[in-house]
């Protein structure tokens, strides 16, 4: 079970969906540079993100951040949903990323500075990611104006995953590679497998049980998306040390990081106590707004019959709160341009005054001295 926040609960995270929407796009990443994957000598940053709905300006913007498999390709059945309603980005790890938790929040604080400036911004984060979520609503609480945490893994130090998850990049690479699908029963997704390995789900039922062939293959290519080593630094860096920075955060009390926060607890997890943590954070984020959901698994973005994503946010009040505060802010925006126009049109009034009042001088002082030289030639 300790492939958890995120390595086999990305389960349809490698190959895209069928979707009705525009391909994704890189909107804002950080340089590449030739990866590495020893421990004892990180990487440099190396994640981006990506736009998975069309370009909307006039829409405020969604970020979201993904499980510890960072790929960003969860939630492929809800962005369609929500594409009316907002301009969908996501934030996306290479495996051979090896930013710390600090790198990561500083990166997401850049990315809603350039591409959030003047609209209306919600976070959601799913396991792993709801830690970067709250930790970045808390150190920009004036960019983020709604939270939507998945299943979070704020409780991870508590939690038996702690203790099993940092011995599965030790495992034998064959037994690594082999053991994403070994425990995805606990996702509570049964065909999850499908998309992976290229089939379309859209023919029909998916199997009782997978084929050899599709299950070697799905096996692999998660193991391929997190690298033992990657999956040892982000147990390390984005989740132990993550979830202690943001707990410690929660403890010291202070205003809550954002106006409307709804906590998402999947009934069914098998890989946290999401129902009991959800309870935990409701206490500590005043306002925020608390829902189980009864037959939903750890990877529920993925699993549109247990998660309507943007009916729950529409009922918890977090979307009209994020709708209204985008108002303010593109109102915000049009008054400031509106003052810097002005400002520049009476800079041109009082410079065409000035040139005016310049000629008038100087015509002035030819006049002047005409009128001298002909008394004197007089």
């Amino acid at each position: 079970a300790c492939f958890a926040c995120g390595f086999a609960s990305r389960m349809l995270c490698l190959v895209p969906q069928p979707t009705a929407w525009s391909p994704p796009h890189r909107t804002h990443e950080r340089p590449r540079r030739s990866p590495r994957c020893s421990l004892a000598a990180a990487s440099p940053r190396d994640f981006a993100f990506r736009r998975l709905t069309p370009e909307r300006p006039e829409l405020p913007v969604l970020l979201f951040l993904p499980g510890i498999d960072g790929t960003g390709s969860a939630g492929a059945t809800q962005w369609p949903r929500l594409a009316s309603s907002f301009e969908v980005h996501a934030l996306s790890f290479a495996p051979a990323d090896r930013s710390s938790f600090g790198d990561v929040l500083s990166g997401c604080e850049a990315f809603l500075g350039d591409t959030a400036a003047g609209r209306g911004t919600l976070l959601v984060g799913e396991s792993t990611g709801a830690v970067a979520a709250l930790g970045l609503a808390y150190r920009a609480p004036d960019a983020v104006d709604g939270l939507c945490l998945v299943n979070p893994a704020t409780g991870y130090a508590g939690s038996a995953l702690s203790t099993l998850a940092p011995l599965l990049p030790r495992l034998p690479r064959g037994v690594y590679r082999a053991a994403p699908y070994a425990v995805t029963p606990l996702f509570g997704k049964r065909d999850w497998f499908r998309s992976i390995v290229g089939e379309d789900a859209t023919t029909g039922p998916p199997p009782l049980l997978p084929s050899p062939a599709a299950v070697l293959s799905a096996s692999g290519a998660l193991a391929d998306a997190l690298p033992a080593e990657a999956l040892a630094w982000r147990l390390e860096e984005h989740l132990r040390k993550g979830s202690a920075a943001v707990n410690g955060l929660l403890a010291a009390g202070g205003r809550a990081p954002a106006s409307s926060t709804l906590l998402l607890a999947g009934g069914r997890d098998l890989v946290l106590a999401s129902p009991a943590e959800t309870s935990r954070l409701q206490q500590r984020l005043p306002g925020s707004v608390r829902k189980l959901l009864p037959s939903a698994g750890h990877a529920c973005l993925d699993d549109a019959r247990s998660l309507n994503l943007r009916l729950e946010l529409a009922q918890s009040g977090v979307l009209s709160a994020v709708q209204r505060a985008h108002a303010g802010r593109r109102r915000e925006a049009a008054e400031a341009a509106e003052r810097v126009a002005a400002e520049r049109v009476a800079a041109v009034r009082v410079a065409v005054a000035m040139a005016e009042a310049e000629r008038v001088e100087v015509v002035t002082a030819v006049v002047a001295r005409a009128e001298v030289a002909r008394a004197a030639a007089a």
